[in-house]
Formats: C-alpha cells, structure tokens, sequence
C-alpha cells in the first residue's frame, strides 16, 4: 500500500485531497497534518508528501530538507501561493520533485500523483507487511523503510524477481557475488541477516523457505 502525507493548514485543502485521493486510489493510504510538528511526531514513512510552504509553526522549504534527508527516495510535491521565479527554483533546490502553484486545479494536482504512482509501480514489489522497492533501493517491512546491505538487498531482489522458484546455493553465488571465490555458506549467512530483518518470525519464515540440500524459495508470504 502506497503512503501519502498531506501537510496544510488549510483543513479544507487537507479534506478535500485526501477524499479525492482515497477515492481514486483504494491501494493509497492518506495522512494528513496541519504543522511542521503534527508531521515531525508521525512515524510514518511515506512514499509521496504533498507539502505547503508557508504553515503556522516553520516552513515547508526547511521541511523539505529533512525529508529528503531522512528518506531520500520521498518524492515532494510543494503547494504554495509562492509562485514567483525565485521561490519555484528555491523549492528545486531544497530537493522538491514537483512544485504546484495555488489556487490549483485539483485534477492537474491528481495527474502528477498518479504520474508518480504509475512510474514507481513497475519498480515496486508488493507483498503485502513487505515491499521491495527496486528504483529506492531499499525495502519497506510494515511501513517502516529499511536500507540493506548491497549482498543482502540484491540477494532478495534475485530470489522476488524468480519468486516460486528453488533457486540453488550455487545459482545465487553466481546471480550475486558473480567470481568471487566465496563458499555457500555465504549464502546462508546471508539469507539468516535477511530474514532477521524481514521475517517476524525469522524461525519460521514467510518469505523465504529452505529447500534443503538444495537452495531458497521465495514465496511472498503466502502460508504453506
């Protein structure tokens, strides 16, 4: 499920784009905020934030910057009544993906929302409590956006990428670490650090099964 986060102090902006949004987009789940503080104290990583610049306790430009900074692959829209030359390229700047001019039409502001959506869902595995995001390189477990090591993350994205299949030992060594001289017991190492990470039960594991003597599956969470 994709995550979107509203910020404006406007409440009727606030209601009116998250139905619109709700309405459209059943796989969407909206989160609204009325100040810089009320957004800061969410736990929430989102996958898109529609951000005002000017609200009652900071700015959006500032707000921007952390966003990015904590999670760089958020993409932005700014909506602002600061339309002139300078505060569009300042927006840019502070790492914006998009900048939207009020008063706006809504449907053009809904045409780059799905714009996003639809560029990044091709790149984006989604098994319900876990997502494999290709284009952000990285992983969301319940929500929470979780950035692997490079063995661990391409290990996971060859095993999704061939989900259903027993993919050996050897086959991966060869998928991942490509000459290296490394044992299968990498291998194992590496799949015992991936599901610490994305299994609740890393014990008894949804995601990936052991096919013994011969290798891993990926099956998507589905109980066997």
């Amino acid at each position: 499920m994709w995550r979107i986060g509203i910020v404006d102090d406007d409440e009727f902006i606030l209601k009116e784009l998250s139905s619109k949004i709700s309405s459209t987009w059943k796989s969407v789940k909206v989160h609204t905020f009325r100040t810089v503080e009320d957004f800061l104290e969410s736990d929430e990583v989102f996958d898109l934030v529609v951000l005002d610049v000017m609200l009652p306790d900071g700015n959006g430009y500032e707000l921007c910057e952390l966003i990015k900074e904590s999670n760089p692959a958020t993409w932005v829209i700014l909506l602002t009544v600061l339309g002139d030359d300078e505060s569009v390229l300042r927006g840019f700047e502070v790492g914006a993906d998009d900048y939207v001019v009020k008063p706006f039409n809504p449907d053009i502001l809904m045409a780059r929302i799905r714009r996003f959506l639809e560029r990044n869902k091709k790149n984006l595995y989604d098994f319900g409590d876990l997502k494999v995001d290709l284009s952000g390189g990285c992983v969301y477990v319940k929500g929470k956006r979780v950035y692997l090591p490079k063995r661990e993350f391409e290990t996971l994205v060859y095993l999704v990428e061939n989900k259903g299949q027993v993919v050996p030992r050897e086959r991966l060594l060869e998928a991942v670490w490509g000459g290296e001289e490394v044992s299968s017991r990498t291998v194992d190492t590496t799949i015992k650090r991936l599901r610490k990470v994305i299994e609740e039960d890393p014990n008894k594991p949804r995601y990936i099964k052991t096919v013994w003597g011969i290798g891993y599956v990926f099956v998507g969470g589905e109980e066997s």
